[in-house]
């Protein structure tokens, strides 16, 4: 599909080199595999020799793709010697544990995001930055509940319970996260508009991953949830909106490399608003005879809330030619192959 992105009006040529943080997860290697296919070198970073190498094994060891060490995201100067050379940098790694010690997991995001920026500021090739951030960011998801988002909210209700004093319960594990997103985009804000970097910086907030999960690569959080359904196993996540992780991919690398316009961007990727019992019925009809599928939860609800989705939509048509965002059904099928 990358072959229909036209060479001219790039923001950043053919050639030109990418650096990719959380190489070895769901989101990362799908963005290092779209900017591989779009013809740019990628320098992917991981936190050891070993993960290093085994992410060359997810991209096939392509001669455009090299990688970096990060041990220590948190350290001023961790990213130092990645972002040599770098045309721009996308920087997906995250904590993705779900632990419930705010001190644990928002603090260090903040750090990992300051420190890449730091680097990113210091080296002069870096042209442009990306920032995976989340729809957590933005919102916890208010079932049945219809309201309107603007690409000027945060999180202030997650970020609040995130921080309330101790003890740190397993309900403390998603407001935690969702904190750690919101804290760690407005820090990055923040730092564009103090320290005026010469990079052009954007950020993209995507919801549910699903869909294809690339051989030798990571499910991540979210992407073993429809394999999961197969196999009669609910998710503990809620109904919220999705995006195909492809999708999410290229709108990584449509903001880091390919349109110049956007410049200061909060792109939401959310695609459409699923429950499970959307998911079971899509499993159902193309595989009639599965014997172990999950129930469809009762009175599960609906995200109803109104997002400002639709430049996401048109910049897969601009760029890739799609009609934008993939459909759900395709993404849960893809996201089933080689899984089942």
């Amino acid at each position: 599909m990358a072959s229909v992105i036209k060479d001219e009006n790039r923001a950043l040529p053919k050639g030109s080199l990418i650096l990719v943080t959380g190489a070895s997860g769901y989101i990362g290697s799908h963005v290092i595999n779209e900017a591989l296919a779009a013809g740019y070198k990628v320098r992917g970073t991981a936190r050891s020799e070993e993960k290093a190498e085994n992410t060359k094994k997810i991209f096939n060891n392509h001669p455009n793709y090299s990688t970096a060490i990060a041990a220590d995201f948190q350290t001023d100067g961790a990213f130092d010697e990645a972002v040599k050379g770098v045309d721009a940098v996308i920087h997906v790694a995250s904590d993705t544990t779900f632990g419930t010690d705010p001190n644990k997991v928002i603090t260090p995001t903040k750090a990992g995001v300051l420190s890449i920026l730091k680097s990113a500021a210091k080296e002069p090739s870096v042209k442009r930055f990306v920032l995976t951030s989340s729809s957590a960011a933005v919102l916890l998801p208010k079932l049945n509940k219809e309201l309107t988002v603007s690409k000027d909210d945060w999180n202030q209700e997650a970020i609040d319970l995130a921080w309330a004093p101790p003890p740190y319960g397993d309900d403390r594990a998603y407001p935690v996260y969702a904190a750690s997103k919101a804290e760690g985009e407005k820090a990055m804000w923040q730092f564009v508009k103090e320290q005026k970097p010469s990079f052009i910086a954007n950020a993209i907030l995507p919801n549910f991953n699903m869909g294809k999960i690339l051989p030798g690569g990571s499910p991540g959080a979210t992407g073993g949830a429809i394999p999961d359904l197969y196999n009669g196993k609910l998710s503990p996540i809620g109904p919220q909106y999705m995006i195909d992780v492809v999708d999410d991919a290229r709108l990584h690398l449509i903001a880091a490399a390919l349109d110049p316009s956007i410049e200061n961007e909060r792109i939401f990727g959310f695609n459409v608003a699923f429950n499970f019992g959307d998911i079971i019925a899509i499993i159902k009809k193309h595989y009639p005879d599965a014997k172990n599928v999950a129930k469809t939860p009762e009175n599960e609800g609906r995200d109803l809330s109104k997002v400002p989705n639709e430049l996401g939509a048109e910049l897969l048509k601009k760029w890739y030619g799609q009609d934008g965002y993939k459909s759900l059904e395709q993404t849960v099928l893809e996201n089933l192959e080689g899984q089942i």
